[in-house]
């Protein structure tokens, strides 16, 4: 398992709704000079993961993780109403394209989801919302495969 698999699943998710510009897997728009005519975009950048399962001082069986990533959603409008209902038009978006899905072959749909987000203030005119997106994997002992 390879979570970078799990963050290609989900930019692949979002572009293939055609509702985002661009979607980066690493930094936000102005690590990347993103133009002011793109009206929406994403960036995943993975927060953090967390043993949750299956550690009883066994060297055998499944081990149970969760990790999270934040998924940055933006949007750009010169009308502050219409650019604040196109952010939560993204937000459904990502709802849609990862609540309850296998990403990359390897996360517990019933344990893949966007679990909060928070508005960030406006810069007009771009408006924000980072959202969290946590999901769980399961892997063996002799799972942690680096050589791929």
């Amino acid at each position: 398992m390879r979570e970078r698999d799990v963050r290609n699943a989900i930019q692949a998710a979002l572009l293939a709704t055609g509702a985002f510009s661009d979607v980066w897997l690493s930094g936000l728009p102005e690590n990347y000079g993103g133009a002011a005519s793109d009206l929406t975009a994403a960036a995943i950048e993975p927060s953090g993961t967390s043993l949750t399962a299956g550690w009883d001082a066994q060297t055998a069986g499944d081990l149970s993780f969760t990790a999270r990533l934040t998924v940055t959603l933006l949007a750009r409008h010169n009308d502050p109403q219409l650019r604040d209902e196109l952010a939560e038009q993204l937000l459904d978006y990502l709802h849609n394209a990862i609540n309850g899905q296998s990403l990359a072959g390897y996360t517990l749909p019933a344990k893949t989801l966007v679990h909060s987000w928070q508005w960030q203030p406006p810069a007009p005119p771009e408006r924000r919302i980072a959202a969290v997106v946590s999901f769980a994997y399961l892997i063996t002992w002799d799972g942690f495969d680096i050589s791929q």
